[in-house]
């Protein structure tokens, strides 16, 4: 399979998805071995409660049948899991799945075999979530993928898009997995943003912030993760955001099919990735198959967070001691005594530098219902000329308006009758309708004010 390119070792097969094609086959030299499974499917529109109770009681059930372990999270939003098994048992269950829901044809399932026993999983854990990957995006606030999903690029497209001086990249992950490692585009390619984030709720706080604006407008955005997922929404939230603000003019929003994960096996030498993929399971961690580790290691500038001796693994489950922070650091071997017995001193690259994420969050309700409805509408000027805007805002403004209502919003939920009347003048309002959301029956700080006079 593998072909040379300038002498790097590319294997192509690696990059493709598997989405409605037969499961790769099992090679017999791994037929003792484990193998590792990692996928994802969201599920647009959202599974109902019953289904989603439903959906809890099979995949266990799958599992529990081909002896699965590992771990899992099902919400309303679709499946995001991690599991071990038997090279067999591990692909039986991803037809198991396709045979109980045709939506999993469109599941990218990526095994790896060859997996020594001791780094499966010991038992199967599929816990019911809200969300699958944290962005405080659950329901009415999740960016749809149907409509604003960014482009999946393969691999090898992905690897060419980082030449383009005319892009930019996003490693959509938190600061302590780009720590040990992350691509660095070639000198006049791309041009790598890195988020400094703490967890994925930050994430779309980063996006709406005016700095980050600047560095996007007028750029082709590529964003990357470890095996896809977190991508999903955020290629989507930045696509659900230029599409209501207009104002970022994109180039295109695209993310690489499989992630890091699909990404470092298809170029085996590493590509224009550095160091190692950090990972969410007994592994710990990827590196390029036939990279050298000391050319690893050498990618890498990750420090003990007490001695500062160079360091490039996370062991002992450390955690920054800074309030509200609690993200894993790296301690080497020899400051392990001490950062056990004084876990207050250990403090994360962030909090040292003294980072502080901004703290505005956009409202994401909003924003939705305004992209989804010029979606709807299709009246998404390709002529981005201010006066044919405005010239559509008029022609969408309500055919009937009431002189004597004013329609407040972004209140703050302590807001009462007589502060409302205060700031709009006493004698002017007659009555408030307080607008509630129809779904949770929650006050989200819209009311209608009667007015008076006008």
């Amino acid at each position: 399979h593998h072909h040379t390119m300038s002498h790097e070792v590319i294997i192509p097969d690696n990059a493709k998805a598997v989405c409605n094609l037969p499961l790769p086959t099992l090679d017999p030299a791994y037929a003792n071995d484990g193998s590792i499974l990692l996928f994802y499917q969201y599920v647009e529109p959202l599974w109902t409660r019953s289904q989603h109770k439903a959906a809890l009681k099979k995949v266990i059930e799958i599992g529990t049948k081909f002896n699965i372990t590992g771990r899992g999270r099902v919400a309303q939003e679709g499946l995001n899991c991690t599991l071990t098994g038997k090279p067999n048992d591990i692909r039986s269950f991803c037809y198991g799945l396709r045979d109980w829901d045709e939506l999993f044809n469109e599941t990218d399932f990526k095994i790896t075999d060859g997996v020594a026993t001791d780094k499966l999983f010991k038992s199967l854990s599929i816990r019911k979530t809200n969300e699958l990957v944290a962005y405080g995006l659950a329901g009415e606030k999740a960016p749809s993928l149907k409509k604003f999903a960014g482009t999946h690029l393969d691999a090898q497209e992905y690897h060419e898009l980082m030449k383009d001086p005319e892009a930019v990249i996003i490693d959509v992950r938190n600061a302590y997995e780009s720590a040990i490692g992350h691509f660095q585009p070639p000198e006049a390619g791309a041009k790598l943003i890195d988020p400094k984030m703490r967890n994925s709720i930050e994430f779309p706080k980063w996006l709406a912030s005016e700095d980050t604006k600047k560095q996007l407008a007028g750029k082709k955005v590529m964003m990357y993760c470890t095996g896809g997922i977190r991508c999903e929404r955020a290629t989507a939230l930045l696509n659900q955001m230029e599409t209501a603000t207009q104002d970022l003019g994109l180039k295109g929003v695209y993310h690489c099919r499989g992630g890091i994960e699909r990404y470092v096996k298809t170029y085996a030498e590493g590509g224009f990735w550095k160091g190692k993929n950090y990972l969410f399971d007994r592994r710990m961690e990827q590196t390029p198959d036939i990279k050298g580790s000391d050319a690893v290691e050498n990618d890498i500038q990750s420090k003990c967070c007490l001695c500062r001796v160079k360091w490039t693994v996370y062991r002992g489950q450390f955690k920054c001691h800074r309030s509200l922070c609690g993200v894993p650091v790296i301690v080497c071997d020899g400051c392990a005594r001490t950062a056990t017995e004084k876990p207050h001193s250990l403090v994360c690259e962030l909090c040292n530098e003294g980072y502080r994420a901004p703290s505005e969050a956009p409202d994401l309700v909003g924003m939705k219902r305004k992209a989804e409805q010029l979606v709807d509408e299709k009246v998404v000027s390709t002529d981005a000329d201010a006066s044919s805007s405005e010239n559509q805002a008029l022609a969408k403004r309500p055919k009937s308006y009431y002189k004597d209502r004013v329609f407040l919003r972004r209140l703050p939920l302590t807001a009462t009758f007589t502060k409302v009347k205060e700031a709009l003048g006493e004698d002017s309002v007659r009555n408030l309708q307080w607008l509630s959301d129809q779904k949770s029956g929650g006050f989200y700080g819209s009311c209608i004010a009667f007015m008076s006079s006008y």
